[in-house]
Order: C-alpha cells, then structure tokens, then sequence
C-alpha cells in the first residue's frame, strides 16, 4: 500500500493597500479518502463579490462532503459545477446581488495524487527542484491574445483589458471547468501555491519564487 502524502498546509488572505474591502475566500477540508483546498476571488462589487467566493467555496466543501471521489477529476468538476449552480441560483433570488461572480482555483488530494480544476484567473503553481511552474491557464481575455500569439506573455499583466474574464462561476446556469485528467504525483518537498491575482498581479512569478526560494517556515513565507 503506498504511503499517504504528508502536507502542510497555511492560508493567507489579506486586503492589501488599494481596496476597501477583501473579495477572497479560501477554504480546506479533510475527508476519510483525502482533502480538498480551494481559492475563490470574488468580482461584483464587494458585497456581491465576497458572497459569491464564499458561496463557492461553502459549497464546494460540502460538495465533496457527500462524495466518494472514486473518478476524483469528474468529482472536483461536479463540485465546482455545483457552486456555479448556487451562486447563479442566489444572484436571480436577490436582485442587489445581480452580476456577482467569483474565480475558483482547487487542489483535490487522494492517496499520492493532486487533481487540479479552475474557473478564471486564479492559479495554482508548483516550486519544485528550485523553479516555480505554472500548472493552470487563465481564463482571460488577455491570455486568449498572448495564446493567439498577439501579445508576449510578460506583456499581459500591463494590458488595460487584464482583469477581463472569459469564464466565471456565477455568470450563467452553467459553467466549463477545467479539470487536470491525470494527476501529479509530487515528491517530498515540493510545494504548491493557490492564489487569487492579487498577489500574482503585484508580484509576478519572479516575486512568488523568490519567496519560495527564501528563508524560512511555510508560514513565514506566507506572511512574506
């Protein structure tokens, strides 16, 4: 029997120095075949916005709790789904919350294996052997130009259409997710990082791999 991967897990989420209010929501839970960690930034306005992340990742948790992830893929894919469903559901119950939406980045763990699903631009990455890689696309307007060959990659965080999105939860009744079919097997040490593009955004990945590389505790790093 292989042996159960062993994780240390911090969150972090923090209002910064612009905004008024914080329209991200993270969550994590633990179940008898293996856990699930979630990140949702919420779009909307801030009372909108934070609704929606938390109702993203409330449900997604309780999603799960009623799963057995045998196909986990297809399970964190219903589950986001799911979210999608309730958050629509609450925005056409309550006119004020009209618009609201959320981005969604998780990570399902089962036995040695990650699955990794998304909606939006928020991203998970992995440091590993001292680099810091990419795992999920972002579902963005800019990203479809930088794919399109129109603009170079380290040219999309200063276009003026950035923050535009291509898919959201929330939006319509329905939703693509996009869903790792294969999973990744990581070795003792590596570490992965969800985040919203608050911290990607000011950062960028030059920023995000210094840290990783430096000093210190994973709770210190994520304090940093």
């Amino acid at each position: 029997m292989e042996t159960p991967l062993q994780i240390i897990h911090v969150a972090r989420t923090d209002v910064g120095k612009v905004r008024a209010a914080n329209e991200d929501n993270q969550g994590h839970a633990e179940y008898y075949w293996g856990q699930v960690f979630v990140v949702c930034d919420g779009m909307g306005g801030h009372v909108g916005g934070a609704k929606a992340s938390q109702i993203a990742v409330d449900s997604i948790l309780e999603f799960m709790a009623r799963d057995k992830a045998e196909n986990p893929a297809a399970s964190l894919e219903k589950a986001i789904a799911f979210a999608n469903e309730q958050i629509y559901a609450t925005a056409l119950s309550q006119p004020a919350l009209k618009g609201m939406g959320t981005t969604c980045v998780a990570i399902l763990q089962k036995e040695t294996g990650l699955w990794i699903a998304h909606v939006g631009d928020s991203r998970a990455y992995i440091y590993t052997d001292g680099k810091l890689f990419k795992l999920s696309r972002d579902h963005s307007f800019v990203q479809r130009l930088v794919d399109q060959g129109t603009i170079a990659e380290e040219d999309a965080e200063l276009h003026p259409r950035k923050n535009e999105l291509t898919r959201a939860l929330g939006i319509k009744g329905d939703v693509e997710v996009e869903v790792t079919t294969e999973p990744i097997f990581p070795k003792k040490g590596d570490v992965f990082l969800l985040c919203s593009d608050g911290l990607y955004g000011m950062t960028g990945d030059t920023g995000i791999q210094k840290v990783l590389a430096g000093p210190g505790t994973l709770d210190e790093k994520a304090k940093l």
